[in-house]
């Protein structure tokens, strides 16, 4: 298997990934996960948003702290998807986009085989270059996972903060 077709591999997304994203550069930030997992995010700057809700939500970006920081959308069993909302700011001012970005997280899995996986809005590009869903921007305006019965919508941009609708696929393409 080639590094870059590991699941774990959060590449610049996440310094415990990658800790070089430009020479002499500070590292990439932490993502949601590594933050959640350390106690710097807490439970109120999470909205829980079950499969079948709908729910409009504004995030800020991670970078920069607040509430909400992220949305948890729980799945079967022990998974889960996070959504943070990445800027070019802080530590993030070195990642390859900006926009929304969706990590699927299965705790059960064994440390470095899987824990975390990024929806890539653009599996075309290299190292989760277009990783972000972001309004306006055909494929990579909506994720949809149809088995869980989720849809999410960057609806738009406020300054920094990122608006997001998460809803059913079936809401999703009515629109």
């Amino acid at each position: 298997m080639k590094w870059e077709d590991c699941t774990t591999y959060m590449g610049p997304w996440d310094v415990m990934s990658s800790h070089l994203i430009q020479r002499d550069a500070p590292p990439p930030g932490l993502s949601s996960f590594t933050r959640i997992r350390l106690g710097w995010i807490t439970e109120d700057q999470v909205i829980l948003v079950k499969p079948g809700e709908e729910k409009q939500v504004t995030l800020v970006p991670l970078a920069k702290g607040g509430n909400p920081l992220v949305v948890k959308i729980p799945l079967k069993g022990s998974l889960y998807y996070l959504l943070e909302n990445r800027q070019l700011i802080g530590y993030d001012r070195l990642i390859p986009d900006a926009g929304l970005l969706i990590l699927r997280v299965d705790p059960e899995a064994m440390e470095g085989s899987g824990t975390v996986r990024i929806m890539d809005a653009d599996p075309g590009s290299p190292r989760f270059a277009h990783a972000t869903f972001l309004p306006d921007k055909g494929k990579r305006s909506c994720f949809l996972d149809k088995q869980n019965n989720i849809a999410v919508i960057p609806i738009k941009m406020q300054g920094e903060d990122l608006e997001i609708r998460v809803t059913t696929p079936e809401r999703a393409l009515q629109r």
